[in-house]
């Protein structure tokens, strides 16, 4: 009997390390209900574009993925999700070539939004997709993954909302309130990833240091660190590392991890957005600048091989020159490995676009390139530390003849290509900087 052939659906994905595994669960939902994914540059019935909208860059990007499928396909079924879709549905459904927007809080059912528009629109066809039973549940997890395709280290999410409510950012209204995931869940999916082959995960969440407060816990009390101690204690699992961290709520009970060794990596990234106390209370930010610095001392005192990386927003409105040249005094004084600079863009009805006065583009566009020489030299100090150390990573891709890898203090570092070692961990010494990068090779 001629069977019809599996219905090819494609997905990409926008944003933070949250999207990203959230755009890896919602494929495999789709393949254990017998889709064949395919990569999101080839020809494919379904595009499923997981979009952000963390700034308006990211906005114009989603816009342009769902231009390209079409292009791909003219007749593909063109899916549009993620915070963007969450936050402005009618605006995603009125572009062209959008047939379904699914919003973050039915990620987990998208098969069934999929299937109740896919099977009407092909009602006539005799070439679609028999759908299974349906029986799913909103779930912030989407199922799980078993795998983190395109990646060497796994996202795990573990908690998913936030509740700070900062006045540049609209993510408490497309992510909801703060849930965080039981800790059985979080070590069965690592003990799934470990036997595929994962040998780092990276722990991740929107309000990652608040992990555990909805449930009542004091953030004095052990929380994330009874669940990173079950995690490495899976076999084949190396190291666990933290994904953005805030201040608040700083969970001591991580202290004792990176003193004994014991496989949590010492990184930690702490964003900091501004380096100056007015601007910070503009930004509506959970923390003050002595609280920043105490937590960073603490950290020092405890565990001095931790290495600190961080987010800076350039050009928020109010502030001024003196403002700006605070921030790059504290990012000094902090002592950051690295550091991500972004420019400032209001984000529609937020409190923070209505914020005056604006600085002007002009201005961000100089405070940037400001911010990425000090990124630079903040880099060379980096490697100077670093330079003659070994250090082990996981190989992971990079281009152009090389590859590259993370140590334990968040330094990414790139070195010459060898075939077959992809995923698995080596040795590295640091030698230097070239085109902006940490260099080092094979011990």
């Amino acid at each position: 009997m001629k069977t019809n052939p599996p219905t090819k659906i494609a997905f990409t994905t926008l944003g933070c390390r949250v999207n990203q595994y959230d755009g890896q669960a919602m494929k495999e939902q789709v393949e254990r209900a017998a889709f064949q994914s395919v990569p999101f540059d080839e020809s494919a019935d379904i595009y499923v574009i997981n979009t952000c909208t963390v700034t308006a860059a990211a906005d114009a990007e989603g816009r342009l993925l769902v231009r390209r499928a079409k292009a791909k396909n003219p007749d593909s079924f063109i899916v549009v999700t993620g915070c963007l879709a969450q936050d402005r549905p009618q605006e995603m459904a009125a572009l062209a070539g959008v047939d379904l927007v699914v919003g973050n809080d039915k990620k987990s059912r998208l098969i069934e939004e999929i299937a109740r528009r896919f099977s009407a629109d092909h009602a006539d066809s005799k070439n679609v997709h028999a759908f299974p039973p349906l029986n799913f549940s909103p779930d912030p997890w989407i199922g799980g993954i078993t795998r983190f395709d395109g990646h060497q280290r796994a996202t795990v999410k573990v908690q998913d909302g936030c509740n700070f409510g900062c006045s540049f950012c609209l993510i408490p209204r497309v992510r909801g309130e703060m849930v965080s995931r039981p800790g059985l869940e979080i070590v069965e999916e690592g003990k799934r990833l470990a036997q595929n082959g994962v040998k780092e995960l990276v722990l991740a969440g929107i309000q990652l240091s608040s992990y555990g407060r909805d449930w009542g816990l004091k953030a004095g009390e052990p929380r994330l660190a009874p669940v990173i101690e079950k995690l490495l204690a899976i076999p084949g699992i190396r190291r666990v590392r933290l994904s953005s961290y805030a201040v608040a709520d700083f969970e001591d009970s991580l202290l004792p991890l990176w003193q004994s060794g014991s496989g949590l990596c010492a990184h930690l990234h702490l964003p900091l957005q501004s380096g100056d106390e007015g601007v910070l209370r503009a930004m509506r930010r959970p923390y003050s600048l002595d609280h920043y610095r105490q937590t960073v001392e603490k950290i020092r005192r405890a565990a001095p091989q931790v290495g600190l990386t961080s987010d800076i927003i350039a050009g928020f409105p109010g502030e001024t020159d003196e403002a700006f040249r605070n921030t790059l005094e504290r990012i000094r004084e902090f002592g950051f490995v690295d550091f991500h600079p972004f420019p400032y863009s209001d984000r529609p009805d937020t409190p923070g676009a209505a914020l005056k006065p604006k600085v002007p583009a002009s201005a961000i566009r100089e405070r940037m390139d400001r911010l990425w020489d000090l990124k630079r030299e903040c880099l060379a100090r980096s490697v100077q530390r670093a330079r003659g150390g070994e250090y082990r990573v996981i190989v992971e891709r990079h281009g152009q003849g090389r590859q590259a890898g993370l140590t334990d203090e968040g330094l990414r570092v790139v070195f010459p290509e060898r075939e077959g070692w992809l995923g698995k961990e080596v040795l590295v010494a640091v030698t230097g900087t070239s085109q902006g990068a940490a260099c080092a090779e094979w011990v």
